[in-house]
This record gives structure tokens, C-alpha cells and sequence, in this order.
């Protein structure tokens, strides 16, 4: 019984390939057929070129012996002084190639300029339709339940922070200034409630890569990098992280520009954090008394910053697909061992008698 299926198997394998065989012929021969033809259309398109670029070069040709001999018959030197076809032609060309190179070069410098002039003009027209702005309202302001419901929060989110730095300054004798972008945070988060800048994870990894950012660029002494170029390279490095990590967060701009004009510690930043935190922790509970409101959007605190998911995104494809590249050929080359077995008598496999009368029942002869 185990040997009638084996033989089935083998009998619907050969069906296949031999299926597979006959299929793909008649598309090759298709194929072989229309690459002949695209080669033929090619060498024949080439050869009328050739010919083209020959008939013109003996016309030119043709056309300059002509002109050469018109010129020596019309010429009034007598007939001993008259110069050869070869000393016409070497005086004529004579010149030529350095008013060829020089003709060139000023056609590319006008062209150039042409090109200049006209990128100029179309980005000023460009720029000067911008500057004029779009029809685009302003949006409304406030009501005054809103306007008061702001003030309210604001106001108690920053006392808490205020008693946070006070305690900070009384434990460990240190006395933190940087209030500035606190202050920020409090605008994002009572005004501008949805938007990407003011949710927790902008505002933590905001803060915290304009600060180690600035901190490590002010450890290049003032000798080497003066304190001007210095501030705009810490902030438009920590601008530049931000986007690409795309936790935008303006107060943490701020931060770091603050960070590199003066002189602070490294101390400065988990405190600021923690002050980010208590912000985020009063902004959750107040904000969301208010029916209107919802905050945070998302926390996303898991989900790492879009350039290392893009990253590991394509490192997971390239093994997902060496993978998949890998069954296929342990598959093909399955299918290929599959006759030799069979020649050679069915494989001892263990199989139950059960198995092996379905599998006779669904063989189809």
C-alpha cells in the first residue's frame, strides 16, 4: 500500500514538470523570436547612420576640393606662386581649432549666464509670490472659559515646578536658572494640546538631546571654537537631531541655545527633566478635567524614533528575504532528489495505516 502512494507521488510530480516543460516553450520561442527581431531593427538602424555620416563627410569633402579649386583658378598670383590644394587647406585650418575652442567657451560662458539670470529671476518671482502669504484666516482666539481654564493651569503646573527647583536648590545647594524653556512647555501644553511638539515623548527626548548636545559642543575650548559660532552649532545640531529623530521640540531648542552661552553643568539637565516631568504629570491630570481636552495624544515611550525603526525595518527584510531565498532552494533541490529516490525503491518512513489509506483514497489514477 505504501508503495502505491510513493508511485502517485512520483507519478503527479513528473506530470508537473513535464506540464512546466511544455508551457514554457512556446514563450521562449516567443521570446527568442522578438529579440532577434529587436537585434535585427538595431544593426539596421546603425548601418543607415553610417551610411548617412559617410554621404555627408564625402559631400563636405567634395564641396571644400570644389571651392579650393575655384579659388586657385580665380587667383591673380602668377602661376609658380600659386599655392597647393595641401598649402590652402593647411593655411585655412590653420587657425581653426584655437577660434573653435575659443567659440565654445564663450557660447558655454553666455550660455551659463543665460542660465544663471533666468534661475535668478524665476526664485525672486518665486520668493515675492510666498512673502505675499496665502488667503489663509488666522485662527480665532479663545473664549474666555478656555482663556481662564489656561491661566489656571499654567499657573499651577508652574508652582509645582517652582517647589520642585526650590527643593532642589535647598538638598543640594544648587541653584537652577534655566527656566525658560518650563515656561515654553506651559504654551505647548495649554494652547497647543494636540500637537506633536507638546506630547511627552517630543518633550523628553527633546530636551534631553538639546542638552547633552549643547554640553558636549561647549567642551571645545573658546580658543578653538570662538563662543559665536559655538552657540549657532550647538543649536542647529540639536535642531538638526530633532528632525531627524523626529521628536521635534522647541523648548528644547531653547535649551540647548541656552545651555551654549553660558556656563552650566551637566547637573542642569535631569533637572530639567524632572521639571518636564512634573509638567507632564499636572498637564495629564488638569488637562483632562476639561471635556474638550485630551492630553497626551500618545505616549509612544516604547516605539523607538523613526530613523532606528527604519533601520531595523530593513535589516528585518534583508533576513526575512535570505530566508525565504533559502526554502526556495532547499525546495528545488527536494524536487530535484525526488526520481532518484523513487527509482531506488520508497523510503522506509514511518506512517500509521490510517494515513496511508487516505492518501490512496484522494489518488486520483
Amino acid at each position: 500500500m505504501g508503495e502505491h502512494s510513493y508511485n502517485a507521488l512520483f507519478l503527479r510530480s513528473s506530470a508537473d514538470h513535464i506540464g512546466a516543460v511544455c508551457a514554457l516553450a512556446e514563450p521562449m520561442r516567443k521570446v527568442v523570436v522578438t529579440k532577434k527581431t529587436c537585434l535585427y531593427k538595431t544593426l539596421r538602424r546603425i548601418v543607415i547612420k553610417l551610411e548617412i555620416a559617410l554621404a555627408f563627410k564625402q559631400s563636405a569633402t567634395i564641396g571644400a576640393l570644389k571651392r579650393t579649386t575655384s579659388e586657385q583658378k580665380n587667383s591673380t598670383l602668377p602661376k609658380d606662386n600659386r599655392p597647393s590644394i595641401s598649402r590652402a587647406q593647411s593655411s585655412r585650418w590653420k587657425h581653426k581649432p584655437f577660434k573653435t575652442i575659443q567659440t565654445k567657451m564663450k557660447d558655454r560662458i553666455l550660455s551659463g549666464c543665460v542660465c544663471v539670470k533666468s534661475a535668478i529671476v524665476q526664485r525672486s518671482t518665486m520668493l515675492a509670490k510666498k512673502a505675499r502669504a496665502t488667503s489663509v484666516a488666522p485662527p480665532p482666539s479663545l473664549p474666555v472659559p478656555e482663556t481662564a481654564f489656561v491661566f489656571i493651569g499654567s499657573f499651577l503646573s508652574l508652582l509645582l515646578i517652582q517647589a520642585f527647583v526650590l527643593l532642589i536648590s535647598e538638598y543640594c545647594g544648587y541653584t537652577f536658572k534655566i527656566l525658560s524653556p518650563l515656561g515654553a512647555l506651559m504654551a505647548s501644553q495649554y494652547v497647543l494640546t494636540a500637537a506633536p511638539a507638546s506630547q511627552p515623548r517630543n518633550t523628553l527626548y527633546g530636551n534631553a538631546i538639546g542638552g547633552i548636545t549643547s554640553l558636549i559642543i561647549t567642551m571645545i575650548p573658546t580658543s578653538v571654537l570662538p563662543k559665536i559660532i559655538r552657540v549657532a552649532l550647538a543649536t542647529s545640531a540639536a535642531v538638526a537631531l530633532q528632525a531627524k529623530l523626529g521628536v521635534i521640540h522647541p523648548p528644547g531648542i531653547g535649551f540647548a541655545i541656552t545651555l551654549a552661552s553660558g556656563k552650566h553643568t551637566w547637573i542642569d539637565v535631569p533637572i530639567l527633566l524632572g521639571g518636564s516631568v512634573l509638567a507632564i504629570l499636572s498637564g495629564t491630570f488638569i488637562l483632562n478635567i476639561n471635556e474638550k481636552r485630551q492630553y497626551p495624544i500618545y505616549w509612544a515611550f516604547g516605539n523607538l524614533p523613526s530613523a532606528l525603526e527604519a533601520k531595523i525595518y530593513r535589516q528585518r527584510s534583508s533576513i526575512q528575504s535570505t530566508r525565504t531565498r533559502n526554502f526556495h532552494d532547499d525546495s528545488d533541490s527536494d524536487s530535484d532528489s525526488l526520481p532518484s529516490f523513487c527509482e531506488n525503491g520508497p523510503p522506509t518512513i514511518p506512517q500509521d495505516s490510517a494515513a496511508i489509506d487516505k492518501d490512496k483514497k484522494n489518488t486520483k489514477w
